[in-house]
């Protein structure tokens, strides 16, 4: 029998067009989830030169798709939450204008720039490997749940000691979703 590698499942509609106008959650992880962006310190978050490049790697991001609006964004020791919304493309008629800006496509070039600069800016970090492959997505269905979203992202530092990305976190603290 060989040794097969685990096959990954997507978490994503099927046939779901990822480039409609939509308001969606994103949450990308450093690779193998090691706190490479900075630090946590009585709540506060401080980012070191690494997390101030995803940072601004991420804040630039509307100047390379229109349609890109920026919301809630945090950068974490070992990961990162952000809020984004696609809107329709301005003059889109009955034809609308070809689409490349997906959430797949904004994510990819997000983490390619800020590696990039990384590689370039952050001394002794030239061969190492800055995020997991993949990421998380969820379509924001409402207001509310957006709110809630939102809140989770701003409130993120505060609760580290229980968040599910801190390995060091004490055994049996843990906030399971951003509903509290």
């Amino acid at each position: 029998m060989h040794d097969q590698p685990a096959r990954r499942v997507s978490l994503r509609f099927k046939n779901f067009d990822y480039s409609h106008a939509r308001l969606y959650f994103l949450t990308t992880c450093t690779h193998e989830r090691l706190p490479l962006l900075g630090e946590i310190k009585a709540g506060k978050l401080h980012l070191n030169a690494i997390g101030k490049i995803v940072l601004e790697s991420w804040f630039e991001l509307p100047y390379h798709y229109a349609r890109l609006r920026l919301d809630a964004f945090i950068v974490m020791p070992n990961h990162v939450h952000g809020l984004i919304a696609l809107h329709s493309p301005v003059g889109a008629g009955l034809r609308p204008a070809r689409r490349t800006d997906s959430v797949s496509e904004i994510v990819r070039a997000f983490k390619s720039f800020a590696s990039r600069r990384v590689h370039t800016e952050v001394r002794g970090f030239s061969k190492a490997q800055l995020w997991q492959r993949g990421f998380y997505d969820r379509i924001v269905r409402n207001g509310e749940e957006c709110g809630r979203i939102r809140r989770y992202i701003l409130r993120n530092p505060e609760r580290w000691d229980y968040d599910r990305e801190n390995a060091r976190r004490p055994k049996g603290n843990l906030v399971e979703d951003w509903d509290s």
